[in-house]
């Protein structure tokens, strides 16, 4: 009887050996499906990257805070929207919530201004 499993086991064996043999492309296959299933691949950034976005802000920033005197509304409107579009952008890459692009111009766009500002400078981003 011991002879009989003996001979069954080793032929077992030979059997799961050669299906890993000849099988290996399609079990590589399942193993990638597997593995991409239970922790996906890292997925490239999106947008610029947050070192040139902390750049602009830094740049931009005193022109929204002290605009040049004399300077056309309409530029210092554009200077200011351009500065809260980086807001956003920085917002976004560093995982900060931001509601300032939803919110009219006035003192509530403001307030948020300052508030994102804050919480960017909290997140480790220097804005100068």
């Amino acid at each position: 009887m011991a002879g009989v499993v003996a001979v069954a086991l080793c032929a077992l064996m030979l059997g799961t050996v050669l299906t890993l043999c000849l099988c290996q492309a399609e079990i590589g296959r399942a193993w990638r499906r597997v593995r991409d299933r239970v922790a996906p691949p890292p997925q490239a950034p999106v947008g610029p990257a947050i070192e040139d976005v902390a750049r602009a802000l830094r740049r931009l920033r005193p022109q929204v805070l002290t605009p040049a005197p004399g300077e056309a509304m309409a530029r210092r409107r554009g200077t200011a929207a351009a500065y809260d579009d980086l807001l956003g952008q920085a917002a976004r890459a560093l995982g900060v919530p931001d509601e300032l692009s939803g919110l009219p111009e006035g003192t509530d766009r403001d307030a948020e201004r300052l508030r994102l500002e804050h919480l960017l400078r909290e997140a480790g981003l220097a804005l100068g």
